[in-house]
């Protein structure tokens, strides 16, 4: 039973496991929080601009198992509608001492080593991978702006007669594919 000094997340925490699944999951489908295309976030069509916030944001997007996006904070979570992918890579830097991959600079943060096996060229749309996320470390899709694309072409090699680019670091070489990786 909820007392008179019972702390306001514990009376909320009780309300929503009294929830019907089903119920809880719609609130969390209709709640109206979206990201545009560049990363950009809205509340019911409201732009969302404190830096702390978004960077809070940012921080927080995750997955579910079937890898649809979710926003999190302090174990409640919502989906987040989406115009594009969750993350952008500003930039793509040299590794560093100790590091044997380019490292992508993200919108959120982190410097992360690019893992090629899952870059890949989505048509008119530009490259893209994925990189763990910091809750569950599923898989969250990045797109590379063009200044970090740009910064990627350092790696970028190609034969007379390759179709495709590839993607050289070392002595290793990956093809960079239109279709999604697996």
């Amino acid at each position: 039973m909820l007392g008179a000094m019972t702390p306001l997340s514990e009376v909320h925490d009780a309300g929503l496991a009294r929830l019907d699944p089903r119920t809880l999951d719609k609130l969390r489908r209709g709640f109206p929080l979206r990201m545009d295309r560049q990363g950009n976030f809205s509340f019911e069509g409201d732009p969302i601009t404190h830096p702390r916030i978004i960077a809070l944001f940012r921080a927080s997007l995750d997955a579910t198992e079937d890898g649809e996006v979710t926003l999190g904070i302090d174990g409640k979570w919502v989906y987040l509608e989406l115009a594009d992918l969750p993350l952008r890579a500003l930039r793509v830097d040299r590794p560093g001492e100790g590091e044997q991959l380019p490292q992508l600079i993200l919108d959120d943060g982190r410097r992360l080593p690019l893992r090629p096996e899952t870059l890949w060229e989505e048509p008119s749309a530009g490259l893209r991978c994925t990189v763990p996320a910091r809750t569950s470390a599923r898989p969250l899709a990045v797109r590379l702006t063009n200044t970090a694309a740009l910064d990627l072409s350092a790696w970028f090699v190609g034969d007379e007669g390759d179709e495709r680019p590839q993607l050289q670091i070392g002595e290793q070489r990956w093809p960079i594919p239109e279709h999604a990786p697996g």
